[in-house]
Formats: C-alpha cells, sequence, structure tokens
C-alpha cells in the first residue's frame, strides 16, 4: 500500500511537471499580438481571488494521548481511510497593489470502527486486544496570512509572507465491545461504556515565499512554501507547507486549476490535559475552480 502510494505520487508529480514545460513552451511560442489580445491577469492587477474545489490527500497520523504512553498510528491501529476527498477553500483580497491577505480553511472528518489487533494504552488505561472500538478524528484548518510582494514584474511576482495556521484536533474513541475472560473459556465480547475524548485547539505561526509566474494573462504557475517552529512554555509545535499549482482562466472571471500540496505538522503539549504529541502529514493533488475579479 506504502509502496502504491508513492508510485502514485511520483506520477502525478511528474505529469504536472510535463504539463507545465508543456505551459510555458507554449507561452513561449505564442505570438506576441496573441498574448496581448488575451483577457487575463498579471502581477498585482486583481483584488480579490477565491479558490474553491476538491482536494484528495493521502494521509498519515500518529498520535500519543497521555503524557507518557505509546505512540499510535491512527490508520494502521484504528483503521481510519489514508485516503480522503475533502472541500477546501483559498483564496486572498488585495487591499493595495503589493499587499494582500491571504485565507484558507478546510475539515478532515475520518471515523472507523475495527477491532484491535494488540493491546494498547490510551491516557493510562490498557484497551485489550480484540475489543472493538469506535473512533473519531475531526481536524479543522484555517488559515490567515499577510503577503508583501517583494518583487513585480511584466510575468513574476514574488511575494515574502507571514500568517498562521489555526488548528483545532478533536478525537473520540469509544469501546463498542469488549473482550472478557470468563471462567471457563472460551472469551466473548461484551459491551462497554468506556469512552476516550481528546481536544487540542491553538495557533501555529509560519513563514514562506510564494512565487508566481503569468505565463500568458490567461495562465498561471505558482510555487509556495512556508516553515515555522514554536516553542511556549509546555507547548511545541512545527510546520512545513509545500505546494504548485497551474490555473487557467476562462474568462476574466472564472477559471480551473490544478495542483499538488503537501503538509506536516507536529504539536506537542506536555501540560498533561488533551493530547501529549500529535504528528499529522499529508500531500495530495487539488482541483478547483477559480473566481478573480
Amino acid at each position: 500500500m506504502t509502496w502504491e502510494r508513492e508510485k502514485m505520487g511520483k506520477f502525478v508529480l511528474t505529469g504536472l511537471f510535463v504539463l507545465l514545460i508543456t505551459i510555458i513552451s507554449s507561452g513561449i511560442i505564442l505570438p506576441g499580438s496573441a498574448r496581448a489580445e488575451e483577457e487575463g491577469y498579471g502581477p498585482g492587477t486583481d483584488k480579490w481571488k477565491f479558490e474553491l474545489g476538491a482536494y484528495f490527500p493521502a494521509v498519515k497520523t500518529n498520535l500519543t494521548v497521555g503524557v507518557g504512553d505509546q505512540e499510535i498510528n491512527m490508520e494502521d491501529v484504528f483503521g481510519l481511510s489514508e485516503d480522503e476527498a475533502i472541500w477546501r477553500l483559498d483564496g486572498y483580497w488585495r487591499f493595495a497593489q503589493k499587499h494582500r491577505l491571504g485565507f484558507g480553511y478546510y475539515r478532515l472528518n475520518r471515523d472507523a470502527q475495527r477491532g484491535l489487533a494488540k493491546e494498547i494504552i490510551i491516557d493510562g488505561k490498557t484497551w485489550q486486544a480484540g475489543a472493538l472500538v469506535d473512533t473519531d478524528l475531526t481536524m479543522d484548518f484555517y488559515q490567515l496570512s499577510y503577503l508583501y510582494s517583494l518583487y513585480q514584474g511584466g510575468k513574476w511576482e514574488i511575494s515574502g509572507l507571514l500568517g498562521a495556521y489555526w488548528v483545532r484536533a478533536k478525537l473520540e474513541f469509544a469501546y463498542a465491545a469488549a473482550v472478557t475472560n470468563p471462567v471457563p473459556p472460551p472469551d466473548f465480547l461484551t459491551a462497554s461504556d468506556r469512552f476516550e475524548s481528546d481536544t487540542f485547539e491553538g495557533p501555529l505561526p509560519f513563514l514562506g515565499m510564494a512565487f508566481e509566474y503569468y505565463i500568458t494573462p490567461k495562465w498561471l504557475a505558482t510555487v509556495k512554501g512556508g516553515y515555522f517552529q514554536l516553542t511556549i512554555n509546555d507547548y511545541e509545535g512545527k510546520i512545513l507547507n509545500l505546494g504548485a499549482k497551474l490555473e487557467y482562466q476562462f474568462t476574466k472571471r472564472f477559471g480551473l486549476g490544478l495542483g499538488y500540496d503537501g503538509f506536516q505538522l507536529n504539536v506537542k503539549a506536555d501540560d498533561g490535559e488533551g493530547f501529549a504529541e500529535v504528528d499529522y502529514t499529508y500531500s495530495g493533488v487539488q482541483l478547483f475552480g477559480v473566481l478573480r475579479f
């Protein structure tokens, strides 16, 4: 399964690279008069931009839900889906030619029911092998950023950005049934009311760069990246985000885009409340509509 995902990821990246080279080549050989007649945008010429569409990330989640407990891979142990399809919103408001306010939101909600293959420890309590467990993990990501255009040319816009993710993660475990060992055997399942719920909520700032290349007024290629690490008292977090997109404007206002985005989040809270540690990674393809004016 892992090998297949890696192979698919390489295939998608290769396809995006070939498409990018093709589009750039087309833009280079396109006659200047034809480019001038195209209706679209250039660096610093739009005011609002909205991107709304589907995102297909392959997800991996490791967590520790009590200080000193074992690390648990949510996909392997509890059967949470590794491949998701979710809605995602991104965009910005250009309130001055070189100044933009970016925003974004998406929610990843996964649930599963699985019998435990081995004994695990959650918040100091033993959940025995064979127990049937219901699991629900919901993660909300709100993003706000300020972008300043360091350079605006005829085709290029290069921006530095300062922003923050507000992350809210809620995890619930519940015994659907528990294995008991009566005398005499055999083992059998019996109902249980054991339930655990933990929530983490807080900001994660980040610094980054965005490179936007207007191949023609209708075609735009974007590469961006961001990173930050922060430690405050008993709280430690780090975030890494890399992505690339291609967009085409069918009209002055409406377009379509294809992208590939990767994200890594690590949060530690050692105060004994909520999660002790969450390590969350994803990467996948985006297909989205574009509204600009």
